[in-house]
C-alpha cells in the first residue's frame, strides 16, 4: 500500500505525473533557486543609497562621500520609472582640472528595497562653460539599461531652449538657474538647440549633429 502512494503520489489530485516528468520539475526548481541566489549575492555588499544625491558616489556617478556635501542639484525629472538629475560639482582631479567647476546630469532609479542606483551619467568641465556671456549645449545617449537621451547646458542669457530631436520633434525648455535640462526615454540625437529670449527671437543656435 506503502509503495503504491509513493509510486503515484499525485494521482489522488489530478495531476498524472511520469516520473520523467518529477525530474524535470525539480531541475526547473532548482534552476529558480539558483538564479535567485546569484541575483541576492549580486546586491549583498553593495551599499545602500537612501537618497538620488547619496547615489551619485557609485559608478557611473562622479562623486564621493567626500565631496558629496560640495554637490548642488540644479534641476531633476522623473522620467523612464527613474530620475535625471543635473548637477554642479567641483571637480577632484589634478592639474589644470582641480579647480574647475563641471555640469553633470546622472540617471538613477530606486530599486525594489529602497536604494538608489545611478545607471549612466554624462558631464563637461572646464572653465568656458562657467564663464560670463555663455551658451552651451551637450546631450548623453543610453541608460546602460533604461533607454534615454538627455540634453543639457548652461546659459547666462536667454529665457529659453528649443531642442530639436533626430525625429523631428522640438521640446520647448525654459532655462532655469542659468541651466536647461531635458530628457526623452528613447536612443535619439539632438539636431541642435536654440536659445530665445523673452519676446521668442533667437539669441543663438549650436548644432550638434555635425
Amino acid at each position: 500500500m506503502l509503495l503504491l502512494i509513493y509510486q503515484q503520489p499525485l494521482l489522488t489530485i489530478g495531476f498524472p505525473f511520469s516520473q520523467n516528468d518529477t525530474q524535470m520539475v525539480k531541475r526547473l526548481i532548482l534552476l529558480i533557486l539558483t538564479i535567485w541566489l546569484v541575483v541576492s549575492a549580486c546586491s549583498w555588499g553593495r551599499a545602500y543609497h537612501a537618497t538620488p544625491l547619496e547615489a551619485l558616489t557609485e559608478f557611473p556617478g562622479y562623486l564621493t562621500k567626500e565631496s558629496l556635501g560640495s554637490a548642488s542639484i540644479l534641476q531633476e525629472e522623473a522620467i523612464a520609472d527613474g530620475l535625471a538629475l543635473l548637477y554642479l560639482y567641483p571637480s577632484d582631479g589634478v592639474g589644470p582640472m582641480s579647480s574647475v567647476n563641471c555640469l553633470a546630469t546622472t540617471f538613477v532609479i530606486q530599486e525594489r528595497n529602497g536604494s538608489w542606483r545611478p545607471q549612466s551619467a554624462s558631464r563637461a568641465c572646464g572653465e568656458e562653460i562657467f564663464a560670463e556671456d555663455v551658451f552651451t549645449a551637450f546631450y548623453t545617449v543610453g541608460g546602460n539599461i533604461t533607454k534615454l537621451t538627455t540634453a543639457y547646458g548652461r546659459s547666462t542669457q536667454g529665457e529659453q531652449v528649443h531642442i530639436e530631436w533626430s525625429d523631428g520633434m522640438i521640446s520647448v525648455i525654459s532655462v532655469v538657474n542659468g541651466t536647461f535640462f531635458n530628457s526623452r526615454p528613447e536612443i535619439l540625437q539632438v539636431r541642435q538647440v536654440s536659445l530665445l529670449n523673452s519676446d521668442g527671437m533667437l539669441l543663438e543656435r549650436i548644432q550638434l549633429d555635425d
